[in-house]
């Protein structure tokens, strides 16, 4: 769980100037309004974190549930839930579940659904190269003081699906996201499916952080 936070606090918090090419905001605008157009989503993935000067080749199978900005996230034993207002996060093993009411850059880091709208959070966009039916392309953040030094982002055109994320670290560590797939959930689940439900768990120790 720890890598998808880092994955993801560094897709919002390099540093390679490089001009917006406009036929690559096309293509993600389009990928993030064909998901953003589902009433819900369920998506499995994998998360590999990398890192060959020192021997790391981690791999995690991931699911999450999306629903607007309300979410559900299964990743390395632990389970969070987003209900609107407050992060749940559950951890079996342990029979533990802390309950805190984020502010608002807390809650994006966990979030899921940035993933498909991260070349809108202050990037320049390149188009590297189109091959086969697979374009790539390269995100270089606006500000230079983060921990990574590009994102990249592999897409199918035709239709506009994201495939593969991956986040380029400066201390070495690449995180990518492979998005095996996504399915439209309609009817939507109810909004009580993304808030853990203490009165199921009784032998669950409650932290209230809020």
């Amino acid at each position: 769980m720890r890598y998808f936070k880092t994955f993801l606090f560094t897709l919002l918090a390099c540093s390679v100037f490089a001009q917006n090419t406009p036929k690559a905001k096309e293509i993600l605008d389009k990928a993030a309004a064909k998901f953003k157009a589902y009433p819900a989503a369920e998506i499995n993935f994998t998360l590999t974190m990398e890192n060959p000067d020192e021997g790391i080749n981690e791999t995690h199978q991931g699911k999450a549930w999306m629903k607007g900005n309300l979410y559900k996230l299964n990743l390395m034993d632990v389970e969070n839930y987003y209900d609107g207002k407050n992060i749940y996060t559950y951890m079996p093993e342990v029979e533990e579940v802390n309950i805190k009411n984020p502010n608002e850059e807390e809650e994006e880091l966990l979030n899921p659904t940035t993933l498909f709208d991260i070349h809108n959070q202050g990037f320049e966009q390149k188009l590297v190269n189109i091959s086969g039916n697979i374009a790539y392309i390269e995100l270089f953040p606006t500000n230079t003081d983060r921990n990574f030094t590009k994102i990249g982002i592999w897409v199918n055109p035709a239709t506009s699906s994201i495939q593969k994320v991956t986040s380029f670290g400066k201390d070495g560590n690449n995180v990518t996201i492979m998005l095996k797939n996504i399915k439209q959930l309609s009817p939507a689940p109810a909004d009580t499916f993304f808030k853990f439900d203490t009165t199921k768990h009784p032998n669950v120790e409650v932290i209230d952080l809020r």
